[in-house]
């Protein structure tokens, strides 16, 4: 089929008067406006099976050396969803091939190169793949919309992988770079309850406050709100809470496989908490004190407090004599609104001991200067 033959029936459709406008850019040679149309075009549906590679064979691959490597690879990816599942690959790895001199272009299609395979169950192939675009996005220095591309990728092998921890970071460094608008609700849903899981099942992960405070998880609020709460509870340590919440966390399998690991998650959590509340200079703590807190036995208390130490939860000695716990230091955390508040107050008696020292020693100084 000739250019002016695919010109002529896409003016007699639906979208006339876009086709209208990107034949006059087309003839003009305007190749940044064509672009520009085009890639509008692709992105705004619905189209018909077919349509998009139809487009891509008679009409861009008659000027794609004129368009902008990115913009290409934007195109490209938009037409690749309407190829044929068999010949998806080797569309993308031709397209890959027409943007090699452009980081940021190669980025974007290998990324969903590397996210084809792990549907198709290759995803020990793309292993080495996420290693080389990882040099590659690291190379770009500010954050860029093809970051998203990489993060998403890499989020994806992780979780196949079963990588709790990965798969928490990455998924919210995507988070950081899309808009999350453009997902659908189901898709809002499903990453949040994902993302949810990995926190709460990553050994190495201790800081929820991020998640808590990303807009997504309000998508969970009414489609899954006992997960919002277990959120909450191991923010706080809280291990009533928990318990509160076993009948329905104990119904997801991959959390009901982990039990022990999840209380003793919030139980580290738990000792975090009551160290972040406790003014530093009390913050030698009893161990019958810490094992209410964690709902712990005593004796258990020494080995919670030694693992939190190993994980650079906390700092600080143990009195085996005397039964005290002396903490002297707290990872950060993102803190949510009650514990700013905590905080406040907290930086409010500082402020008031603070003045109530100045007044004392101003008192004194009539008494020194005659001495």
């Amino acid at each position: 089929m000739s250019i002016q033959t695919y010109l002529a029936q896409q003016k007699a459709g639906d979208r006339a008067e876009e086709w209208l406008n990107i034949e006059d850019f087309y003839n003009k040679k305007l190749w940044h406006q064509v672009t520009m149309a085009i890639l509008k075009y692709v992105k705004v549906g619905p189209h018909k099976a077919g349509s998009l590679v139809e487009l891509y064979k008679v009409f861009i691959t008659d000027f794609d050396h004129r368009i902008s490597p990115l913009a290409l690879s934007s195109i490209g990816l938009c037409v690749a969803d309407d190829v044929p599942i068999p010949q998806r690959l080797e569309f993308l790895e031709s397209l890959l091939k027409k943007v090699t001199g452009h980081t940021e272009a190669r980025i974007k299609i290998t990324s969903k190169i590397g996210s084809l395979k792990i549907d198709h169950g290759q995803a020990d192939e793309v292993e080495d793949m996420i290693k080389s675009l990882e040099v590659l996005v690291d190379g770009l220095g500010e954050v860029t919309p093809v970051h998203g591309c990489f993060y998403e990728l890499s989020a994806k092998f992780y979780k196949v992988k079963g990588n709790y921890n990965n798969f928490y970071r990455d998924s919210l460094r995507y988070l950081g770079c899309i808009d999350i608008s453009e997902l659908t609700a189901k898709q809002q849903q499903e990453q949040a309850f994902h993302i949810a899981l990995s926190a709460l099942l990553g050994d190495k992960v201790y800081n929820f406050g991020e998640l808590l405070a990303h807009p997504l998880l309000d998508a969970l609020k009414v489609a899954c709100p006992w997960i919002v709460e277990l959120l909450l509870a191991f923010n706080r340590g809280d291990m009533d809470k928990l318990e509160e919440l076993q009948p329905q966390w104990t119904q997801q399998p991959d959390l009901a496989r982990n039990e022990v690991a999840l209380k003793q998650k919030c139980a580290l959590l738990g000792l975090m908490e009551l160290t972040f509340t406790r003014a530093s200079s009390s913050r030698s703590i009893p161990f019958h004190e810490v094992a209410k807190a964690v709902k712990l036995p005593v004796e258990e208390v020494e080995l919670l407090v030694m693992k939190a130490i190993s994980l650079n939860l906390v700092r600080g000695s143990i009195d085996e004599c005397d039964k005290v716990v002396n903490l002297t230091w707290v990872q950060p955390r993102v803190l949510d609104l009650k514990q700013i508040g905590e905080m406040n107050n907290r930086i409010k008696e500082w402020s008031a001991a603070v003045e109530k020292t100045v007044a004392e020693v101003e008192g004194k100084i009539p008494e020194l200067l005659a001495s």
